[in-house]
């Protein structure tokens, strides 16, 4: 690709290194695309409690969030969901996941606020607080949460693997994914980050050939196979390395910038 118009960038394990950090590198190749008139956009599984911070520092307007489900506006604080779980749906999801992983602890990010239950919540206490995560709006079983449906149900168990817990979902209608070791997210069928990049550039009157799009993990292989340039970084998963067209550094390493700066120079 000689220059995209639109670029998509995942965070965890590929914009921000090690420290979860975007380093000066990095946000030098990004303001210099979007000085160039380049769109970038970051597309994460995380809410936009834990994206805004990002965005606002990059000087980016929109971010696609929860892997898809939702557009998040820097400026305004809107946040747009486009599909989410029906209370009915949630709580199957929720069901077969206890079923199945009887250790699982389980949470919910809704259009109301997020939730843990008391299992999540113990395991992540001390990350709660003044330079910490945002605490949960509520702790308790989640199924006492679903009343207005949700946008993920996510679940950790201290022994199994996201990909091991998804395999108790069974024949469920969901879009079962994760973006790292440890944690299961759970949304509507129609919801990932292809999709979500699919409606922006339509609007935008972009090609998906002139789509450059970066990640590392499973919530990431669709939108690199799909986008006209898909990167993976160094140390992404073998099955999203063998869905990109291009593997860059790791993570740790400014494997994003590098390429940026090849589209800058």
């Amino acid at each position: 690709m000689l220059r995209p118009r639109l670029i998509a960038l995942d965070l965890d394990g590929t914009l921000l290194d090690a420290e979860h950090e975007v380093t000066p590198r990095a946000q030098r190749a990004i303001e210099g695309c979007t000085k160039q008139g380049i769109a970038v956009v970051l597309c994460t599984g995380r809410p936009p409690r834990m994206t805004h911070a990002f965005a606002e520092a990059l000087g980016l307007e929109l971010s696609i969030v929860y892997n898809g489900a939702s557009r998040y506006h820097t400026g305004t604080e809107d946040c747009v969901h486009h599909h989410q779980l029906g209370s009915g749906e949630a709580e199957q999801v929720v069901q077969s996941i206890r079923k199945a992983e009887p250790g699982a602890g389980l949470g919910l990010e809704t259009s109301e606020g997020w939730y843990l239950d008391e299992a999540l919540y113990e395991r992540a206490r001390e990350r709660f607080g003044p330079g910490g995560i945002q605490p949960p709006d509520g702790v308790g079983p989640v199924e006492s949460f679903l009343e207005h449906g949700a946008i993920k149900v996510f679940a950790r168990h201290p022994k199994r693997t996201p990909a091991e817990m998804a395999v108790g979902l069974g024949d469920l209608p969901v879009y079962a994914t994760w973006s790292g070791p440890g944690l299961l997210e759970v949304m509507h069928p129609e919801v990932n980050k292809r999709d979500a990049l699919e409606r922006l550039i339509a609007e935008r009157g972009i090609k998906r050939e002139d789509v450059a799009a970066f990640g590392d993990n499973h919530n990431d292989i669709q939108m690199l196979a799909w986008a006209g340039h898909g990167v993976a970084t160094a140390n992404a998963s073998p099955e999203t390395l063998a869905a990109a067209d291009e593997v860059t550094a790791h993570h740790d390493e400014d494997g994003v910038a590098l390429v940026l700066e090849r589209w800058i120079e």
